[in-house]
């Protein structure tokens, strides 16, 4: 599981008790749980949503979802940079790297990229 980004450093200082019914509760934690975010930020952001007469209800779910992307491509790209290391000092050493083991890492290299090139143009399309 990739690593969250850290907390905002100026947290929120009020807070607000509401009550809800069992059905009202489920709901909400059911629509906060599939946007990945608290109940908590779920209705702060919705509650502003409405307050500022937006019906679209604006988290930082894209963000968030993208950061994870990023942090996995990070974690994949120090493995895969560890394993050509090893390859390097193999054939650096006279010795010769195991049978498609070169093409194999060169392989996962390629295909992380297109992730990252992937996830940089998703970051643009959805910046607007």
């Amino acid at each position: 599981m990739p690593r969250r980004r850290s907390r905002n450093t100026s947290q929120r200082t009020r807070k607000t008790t509401t009550r809800l019914s069992d059905t009202e509760h489920a709901e909400i934690a059911t629509a906060a749980k599939l946007r990945n975010v608290t109940v908590a930020r779920f209705l702060a952001a919705a509650s502003l949503a409405a307050a500022r007469g937006s019906t679209v209800l604006h988290t930082n779910e894209r963000l968030d979802a993208a950061i994870d992307e990023l942090a996995a491509l990070r974690t994949a790209l120090a493995r895969i940079g560890n394993n050509i290391n090893q390859i390097a000092y193999v054939l650096n050493s006279g010795g010769h790297p195991r049978a498609g083991e070169l093409e194999h890492v060169l392989g996962a290299l390629a295909r992380l990229l297109v992730r990252v090139d992937d996830a940089a143009n998703d970051l643009v399309t959805r910046r607007a």
